[in-house]
């Protein structure tokens, strides 16, 4: 994982060390070397701007793998609420950049999710994590890359 993390309240956040900008590419490469689509990005900040706010940078990235999903969704369509995954890229106060997402075992849990669907969820957990991993790094880090 990266240099830091939390968790609250079922998000689980990673620092990056990196620039806004790279955290993001190294995000959308992650993601789509594992297959998956992006589906959406929000830029919050742009949209702050447009109406003549200003927000701190904050972009959220909408991905998902939907022949993974879609049978989960099938079988419990309440989860088409956090589905596809989201990753939310944003500095806080102190100018720190965080890549934070929904814990997935949490998601299963408050839907009463049973014990049989529960390790496709710890994959997709897995999953974020990898991703978080390889977008807090610098590119070189990364083997392979």
């Amino acid at each position: 994982m990266g240099a830091a993390s939390r968790q609250e309240s079922g998000v689980t956040s990673v620092r990056s060390p990196l620039s806004f900008a790279d955290t993001i590419k190294n995000l959308l490469v992650a993601v789509e070397r594992r297959g998956m689509i992006v589906f959406a990005r929000i830029d919050h900040a742009k949209a702050a701007e447009e109406t003549g706010r200003r927000l701190r940078p904050a972009e959220l990235i909408l991905f998902g793998y939907p022949e993974a999903e879609a049978p989960l969704i099938a079988k419990i369509p309440l989860l088409g609420l956090d589905f596809p995954q989201r990753v939310l890229v944003w500095e806080d106060e102190q100018a720190c950049l965080w890549l934070s997402y929904d814990d997935p075992i949490r998601i299963a849990r408050r839907l009463g999710v049973g014990a049989d669907l529960l390790p496709k969820f710890k994959a997709i957990g897995d999953s974020l994590e990898g991703i978080a991993a390889e977008a807090t790094v610098a590119k070189s880090s990364i083997a392979g890359a």
